[in-house]
């Protein structure tokens, strides 16, 4: 009955990586490319500042094709990043270097790229920031983290200068690199602000209207001195129209879009002389605040196209799932048109539920394998993956848990079978701090169980002593756990604090317990990202645990130590293969997965049944394809990439139609042939 739906699992994932799948979702990003893996082809970088994550894809793409695969075999060689980051060749060797944001330092600093061939490597150059000359002496280059600077060659001499806003927040300063012009070579780092105004173009401190031709420092243009400066803004710039002058992007807190200023000016002299609040114009950037365009080729066509993504701190300033926005440019690097091709780019390839995500490892349909829930902080839903798979080889199916949650949302699942009936009672926690009980069918039991009260409530079920009675943990905002049995109650379990004051006042705290040998360990997630491991584990009062993060080790090689903010992690065996899988999400919205490769189907389609008989031939095709209900009608067809994207639809009455394929480039499709009883799905290949 399944072997067909399994094969398009399996295709698939020849396509689509299993890497891919268990990324970690994505919420606002910016990009950079370098060529990691040696072979010529630049890779993609993606770092999320949601987290402070950084991916590693590898371009495996060929010209005109869009194809990346997720690795993580380089994200140790790089240094902690913060806030944001640019990836620029500073001295000539080719290899890409470091800028990014100095934390506790309102500045820059800098990472030198010493790789080697085979081993990436970075080394501190300068740090704690960069300095320039200012009003005669060397001062901090300012750089917030809600200000995204433009570092690049302005001035046309090779080496690479900075355009950021100054103390005020209303003018853009520019500073010049020397190092050419004292050195003869671009291998320095020296700074000169040579231009408090360039472009001539002011922004208002009060909303993004900006002001051309305007340089008045305050005489003619109302700057609050109170205020100090601006909240934020992201700068990029770059030829826009190939007249040989850098014009400008802007993008402002709290508004969706980008504004493009052209430069009238001359090499020597920016001036910005119009300005378009709508770009691209074909489908304006509209994203919840302050979006970052990066310009790079992702088609392997030799032509750069956008990718644009929100840049505000803020972390609920995002979408979440639809955050990454890639325009393809149907016209040149000189004259380019950009055209919407997904506001999904990466993430359409990976669980990605929005914001937050708090996996669950239970049986939920009770046939033997294991299911997850998943909460998200997004929806008053929980997912179901549902195991499709075997016991040996899992592979999910993702639906929803079809309960009444009201508005709850921030929904973490817990479940136990308090009857005995061989069913699974759901516990869930909430963002207000409230759990819910329900029965299997849905039933809501108790809405406020235990009345408990604490913000962000996340429950676990464990026999932590062994006696026969399942124990209830609850993690919460302040970072620390609640434990109930019986009649006891303490707020202080285990002595467990999870807060990390350099990221936040809050813990956010996800506990999980799991079986290790002859021990219980308890892991438990947080705010900062990091995964804190217990052992030491008891019911008794007033033992306090031992964190022990060397022993992740044992369970799991090179396990990252932070996964993204507010992790929350799972740990099984999925597989039966007597090794624990560990499985993390994040407030990115998405999973990560350890010690395994496991399928991922979330095509949207029904299984497929044996008895629907359809044909499709010729197969491969080059030009039309005939479809042949035997013994049945069909009502549509549609075929999709291996991405679910739905690329052609054609209503049918008949029991045969024929669909015209010539205009596909060469590749792997699905067929989706709608009948009277259901869906079938057919792979085909265009040649």
């Amino acid at each position: 009955m399944k072997h067909l739906f399994l094969s398009i699992l399996l295709l698939a994932s020849l396509f689509l990586p299993a890497q891919n799948v268990w990324v970690g979702g994505l919420n606002a990003c910016q990009f950079g490319r370098m060529d990691l893996d040696g072979d010529g082809k630049k890779d993609l970088l993606v770092f999320d500042r949601h987290g402070d994550r950084l991916l590693c894809y590898i371009n495996k793409g060929r010209q005109g094709e869009i194809r990346y695969e997720y690795t993580s075999a380089y994200d140790t060689a790089f240094p902690r990043l913060n806030g944001w980051v640019v990836f620029a060749d500073y001295d000539g060797d080719g290899k890409e270097d470091v800028f990014t944001y100095s934390k506790g330092w309102a500045g820059i600093k800098v990472y030198h790229n010493v790789s080697t061939s085979g081993q990436l490597s970075f080394e501190l150059t300068v740090g704690p920031y960069l300095t320039s000359w200012q009003g005669g002496g060397e001062v901090n280059i300012l750089a917030t983290d809600a200000d995204y600077p433009a570092i690049m060659d302005l001035d046309g001499d090779g080496d690479l200068d900075i355009l950021t806003f100054g103390v005020m927040g209303v003018f853009l300063e520019k500073h010049v690199n020397l190092s050419v012009e004292r050195y003869g070579v671009r291998d320095s780092l020296v700074f000169e602000r040579t231009d408090q105004c360039w472009g001539r173009v002011a922004e208002s401190e009060e909303d993004n209207v900006m002001y051309l031709d305007t340089c008045l420092f305050g005489y003619g243009l109302t700057v609050n001195k109170n205020d100090f400066r601006h909240r934020g803004a992201t700068v990029t710039v770059r030829d826009m129209n190939g007249d040989g002058l850098l014009d400008l992007l802007l993008a402002d807190v709290d508004y969706p879009g980008l504004t493009l200023l052209m430069n009238g000016g001359d090499a020597s002299n920016a001036l910005m002389v119009s300005q378009t609040e709508q770009f691209p114009p074909s489908t304006p950037v509209e994203l919840p605040s302050m979006p970052v365009p990066y310009f790079t080729d992702i088609n392997n066509d030799g032509v750069d196209d956008l990718l644009v993504s929100p840049f505000d701190p803020n972390p609920m300033a995002s979408v979440g799932k639809e955050s990454v926005w890639l325009y393809l440019n149907h016209g040149t690097n000189e004259h380019p048109d950009f055209q919407l091709y997904t506001k999904s780019f990466l993430q359409e390839e990976m669980i990605d539920l929005g914001h937050g995500a708090y996996p669950l490892v239970v049986d939920w349909d009770g046939d033997g394998l294991k299911d997850i829930l998943l909460g998200t902080l997004d929806e008053p839903c929980l997912k179901w993956l549902r195991n499709v798979g075997s016991m040996t080889a899992p592979a999910f199916q993702i639906t929803d848990v079809s309960f009444d949650f009201g508005d709850h949302t921030g929904l973490v699942p817990a479940c136990c079978d308090f009857d005995g009936d061989g069913q699974q009672e759901l516990l869930v926690g909430t963002a207000e701090g409230r759990l819910m009980l329900y029965a299997h069918d849905g039933t809501l039991l108790d809405g406020d169980y235990l009345h408990y009260d604490k913000p962000f409530s996340a429950p676990c079920f464990f026999d932590v002593d062994q006696d026969g009675v399942v124990d209830l943990v609850v993690g919460n905002i302040t970072g620390k756990l609640s434990f109930y049995k019986r009649d006891y109650i303490t707020h202080e379990w285990g002595g467990v604090d999870v807060r990390d004051y350099t990221t936040s006042y809050y813990g956010y705290s996800v506990p999980t317990l799991f079986q290790y040998g002859d021990e219980t360990l308890l892991a438990v997630g947080s705010e900062s990202g990091k995964v804190f491991l217990f052992d030491g584990v008891t019911a008794e009062a007033d033992v306090a645990f031992s964190e022990v993060p060397e022993r992740w080790s044992e369970l799991c090689e090179d396990l990252p130590v932070r996964f993204g903010m507010r992790s929350a992690a799972a740990v099984a065996d999925f597989n039966n293969d007597s090794q624990l899988e560990i499985m993390v999400g994040n407030f990115a919205g998405g999973l990560q997965l350890f010690n395994a490769e496991i399928s991922i189907h979330n095509i949207g389609l029904s299984e497929i049944e044996d008895d629907f008989k359809v044909e499709i031939f010729p197969n491969p095709a080059s030009s039309i394809i005939h479809v042949i209900a035997i013994d049945d009608a069909m009502k549509a067809v549609t075929v999709t990439d291996l991405y679910g994207r739905k690329l052609m639809e054609k209503s049918v009455n008949a029991e045969e139609t024929v669909l015209e394929v010539s205009m596909l480039p060469k590749g792997v499709y699905l067929l989706v042939v709608e009948l009277d009883r259901g869906l079938v799905n057919r792979i085909f290949l265009k040649r």
